[in-house]
């Protein structure tokens, strides 16, 4: 097998860089993965309208793969065994009744072996469509993929996609077919209600339809063409859906590659999940599998005339390849699959991106109290603290000491708050919790102290120190992330709320207390996106905590949210998250929200991009 990278500055005049060749497209695609979908009476018959931008050249030929299994997503991931039966023991099939591609207005019907219906069966790699050739496509057109498929109500169904409905797409369901049909003629007609649940959360079903591996040819211009092996922090963990941008990207790195700036937008392919971990990547058989990705890209290589359809590796991997041991998170787990990679791809170029850190935002306290004031004492100090902000008090007893105080801070390790008394001391593992305001408040997890110091205490930033020196041959260059990511106040820390944009609220929201609103009118909405959790402070300081909710749509500067019945005046701060508060303990930053996805492709060099030219 041969990569055939063409510099860019190469292409031929009037028919760009070996036409015939297939590359990956779609980089809106994803992997099939996340929850199985199970049929319900009467919309067991689909119809699912996904919206892919074509690359900035033009192209002419396509083919499409619907997947016969789903990774999963967490601890396993991206083992291949999110199926319809148990695994080695096929479950049921799907049926695709009709797949077209819509471009400029026309369908154009993809055939399956010369039919135009194909059975996908479980636990198999899946099916590829038949080459469609179409008039040239020009560079940036939004290719839609319509694919009619059913199931047994009762049965399951592979997940692939949360439909991003402010960009044109749709899922539909009937109980048979010719209903569908009509929805060709009325192509943003609303999606079935029964089917368009949890938009803009975490909770929305996963829809099948082609998946990321979308191949084209036509007049590539050599730019570099990537396969991704990525996880949650890569590829959009906490960004799903109505925060995709107008070419459906996701995530900090889609976003990245997909810039048009440098030498350009970058096509795709990213094969990972949230919970890829190295070590699971590409190996494994049985209940372990995390192979048929591989198998696939085989599969396009025998058809492909022995070439990749890609150019270049992206290694975004290493985030969960954690371990109390630095030699093994980084050779036993980190580089055994840079050894598969560079066995399976021979001569590929591999440019890695080191992982962000992680940092917690509780410190552990000692409570005491006299009366109705609660004594805090912080052995680690309270730095990033300040008097008239508020805390959030958890794991005491009596949880009369628990909630969201104001506090006063006395000296550099004792704050107090007012509470309604309990006994002295109070019991418990207890943290105190600032919500991310400060990155000075911030400590380093384990195995994330930084910086680098040769222990095992530091394996993150040893793992990044390790990238950018290509130790071990464990990638041929880097495109560090650090800077774009970092707090301006603390080094190895995530920003603080206090760094991002905030703009006040210009109405008054709420009235009682009681009555429920879901809009908030503020200054200056444009800096936001859904999805986006707002924390709203009392004004001017912008420090005691009145509300958070999460940013549903925006029209204007009139943001439509999850819903509170707190009364917030006019002049009240709007701040918003760095990352969700994860669940491990102490809580601790570790996905980026959109405002930190912004962030961190507002600051990143898109003249690094160069460096994917093999």
């Amino acid at each position: 097998m041969v990569s055939g990278q063409t510099s860019i500055s190469s292409k031929r005049e009037g028919g760009g860089v070996d036409p015939n060749r297939f590359l990956f497209f779609g980089s809106r695609a994803r992997a099939p993965s996340g929850n199985i979908v199970t049929a319900l009476a009467g919309t067991n018959y689909y119809c699912c309208k996904i919206v892919v931008p074509s690359p900035q050249f033009v192209t002419r030929t396509f083919k499409f793969h619907l997947p016969g299994f789903a990774s999963t997503e967490g601890g396993n991931s991206p083992q291949e065994t999110t199926v319809t039966g148990t695994i080695g023991a096929p479950g049921n099939s799907v049926i695709a009744d009709a797949l077209y591609a819509r471009i400029s207005g026309v369908f154009y019907q993809c055939t399956f072996g010369g039919n135009n219906s194909v059975t996908v069966v479980d636990q198999t790699n899946g099916q590829w469509t038949d080459d469609l050739t179409t008039p040239d496509v020009p560079p940036e057109t939004d290719i839609e993929l319509w694919l009619f498929y059913h199931v047994a109500v009762g049965e399951k169904i592979w997940p692939v996609y949360r439909i991003q409905k402010h960009r044109g797409e749709r899922i539909w369901g009937a109980n048979d077919n010719a209903s569908l049909l009509g929805f060709m003629a009325d192509p943003l007609a609303d999606s079935t209600p029964a089917l368009d649940t949890g938009y803009g959360a975490q909770s929305q079903p996963q829809y099948y339809a082609p998946d990321c591996f979308m191949l084209a040819k036509g007049d590539w211009d050599g730019r570099p063409v990537v396969l991704a092996f990525v996880d949650s922090i890569g590829e959009s963990r906490q960004e799903f859906s109505a925060a995709a941008d107008a070419r459906g990207m996701l995530g900090w790195l889609r976003r990245y590659l997909d810039k048009d700036a440098g030498i350009g937008r970058i096509p795709f392919c990213m094969i990972g999940m949230p919970g890829a971990g190295s070590v699971r990547e590409y190996t494994g058989t049985g209940a372990a599998i995390a192979t048929r990705r591989r198998d696939i890209i085989r599969e396009i290589v025998a058809f492909n005339g022995g070439k990749w359809p890609f150019t270049v590796i992206v290694n975004q991997l290493g985030q969960n390849d954690t371990s109390t041991l630095y030699n093994t998170w980084f050779n036993t787990n980190y580089r055994s699959n840079v050894t598969r990679i560079r066995t399976e791809y021979p001569g590929v170029k591999i440019v890695a991106f080191p992982p962000l850190g992680r940092t917690d935002i509780q410190r552990t306290i000692t409570l005491t109290s006299v009366g109705t004031v609660a004594t805090a004492t912080v052995a680690t100090g309270t730095a990033g603290l300040q008097s008239g902000q508020t805390l959030s008090i958890a794991g005491a007893t009596p949880t009369a000491y628990n909630g969201s105080y104001v506090i006063t801070v006395i000296d550099a390790n004792t704050f107090t708050y007012n509470f309604a008394g309990g006994t002295s001391p109070a019991t418990g593992t207890i943290r105190a919790n600032d919500l991310g305001l400060n990155a000075n408040y911030q400590l380093y997890t384990a195995q994330n102290s930084y910086p680098a110091d040769g222990t095992d205490a530091s394996g993150k930033w040893r793992l990044r120190a390790d990238i950018l020196a290509k130790t071990s041959a464990c990638c041929d260059d880097a495109i560090d992330t650090y800077a774009a990511w970092v707090s301006g106040v603390k080094a190895g820390a995530w920003p603080g709320m206090l760094e991002f944009p905030s703009t006040t609220l210009t109405a008054q929201s709420g009235t009682d207390g009681v009555a429920t609103y879901t809009t908030i009118t503020v200054a200056d909405a444009s800096k936001y996106r859904p999805e986006q959790p707002l924390n709203i402070y009392s004004g001017p300081e912008g420090l005691a905590r009145l509300s958070t909710q999460t940013i549903v749509s925006i029209a204007g500067n009139v943001i439509t949210t999850t819903g509170s019945a707190v009364v917030l005046p006019i002049g009240s701060v709007v701040r918003p998250s760095a990352a969700p508060q994860e669940s491990s303990t102490p809580v601790s930053l570790v996905h980026p929200y959109p405002i930190m996805v912004d962030w961190i492709v507002g600051k990143m060099d898109q003249g690094e991009k160069v460096k994917l030219v093999a």
